[in-house]
Order: C-alpha cells, then structure tokens, then sequence
C-alpha cells in the first residue's frame, strides 16, 4: 500500500533559500537595563498598590533614564503615586504632572495630567472659599454675640 502523498515525500526541495544553519550555541539576551528594571519594578508596585515603593522606582528610573523611553508614562504614574499616597504630596505631584506636560506636548498624558492639575486648582480654590466663608461666619456670629450682649445691657438699665 502507498501513501498517497508519497510524490511529496519524496520529493526534492532546493535549500538555497534557508538561511544557514547557526553555529555554536545561540547569543545570550542582554540583560535589561537598571533603568529597564526600575521601570518594571516601579510598575509591579504601583498596581500592587504599594505607592511608596513606587515612588522610589519611578524617581530611580528618570534618574537612569534621563532623555528617551516612556519617560511620560513614568512621570503620570509618579504624580499619581505622590496623589494617591494615604497623605498625599500634592505639590509633588504637581511637579510631576508639570514635568510631563511641559516636556512631551505630544504625549497621550498630557491631557490627564492637565484635567488632573486642572480638577486639583479647582478644588483647593473651593477649600480657600470655604475657609473664607467659615471665617466670616465666625466672625458674623461674634459681633451679632457682643450685639446681644449690648442689647441685654441696655434692656437691664431703668
């Protein structure tokens, strides 16, 4: 009995087109960069939720890493680490999402940093109004006592 595909398996095939075989044992990988470890690192922790760590990774990657790479990507995930920590650092967080919107007006990041910046501005403009508010309240309800207080004196008097 054949097979019918003996014809095929027979048959010659050219090899002039294979590429030759390697010889010795295949290259090694480079290992990645310290930069391309703190990155990963510094990624693992954030959506670990271990801000913290975080921080230092995304600071010791943009301190390896000082022109190239996502470099974008770590200074928002930085600014919302600095948010995001039990006591927020706004003010470095700002400094991060300031970074990226002035050093890659092209990056996807740009826009949720600056609603981020912009949302943050808005809200310590309406805590400021609300001390405001609370101040003169206090203040409004300290003269109407000494008017009170005026008043029962006037009344006590023949």
């Amino acid at each position: 009995m054949h097979c019918s595909l003996h014809w095929a398996c027979h048959r010659r095939v050219p090899l002039t087109n294979l590429p030759p075989a390697p010889s010795g044992p295949a290259p090694a990988a480079a290992p990645p960069s310290p930069a391309a470890l703190a990155l990963d690192d510094a990624e693992r922790a954030f959506s670990a939720g271990s801000y913290d760590e975080a921080s230092r990774n995304y600071e010791n990657y943009l301190r390896l890493n000082p022109a190239g790479g996502p470099r974008d990507q770590a200074l928002f995930r930085l600014g919302l680490v600095y948010a995001l920590r039990p006591a927020a650092d706004w003010q470095r967080a700002s400094g991060a999402f300031r970074q990226l919107i002035e050093g890659f007006p092209d990056s996807p990041y740009r826009q949720p940093a600056s609603l981020i910046l912009s949302l943050r501005s808005e809200l310590d403009q309406s805590n400021a109004s609300a001390q405001q508010r609370d101040q003169r309240i206090r203040q409004l309800t300290a003269e109407l006592d000494q008017l009170k207080k005026i008043d029962a004196e006037r009344r006590k008097r023949p």
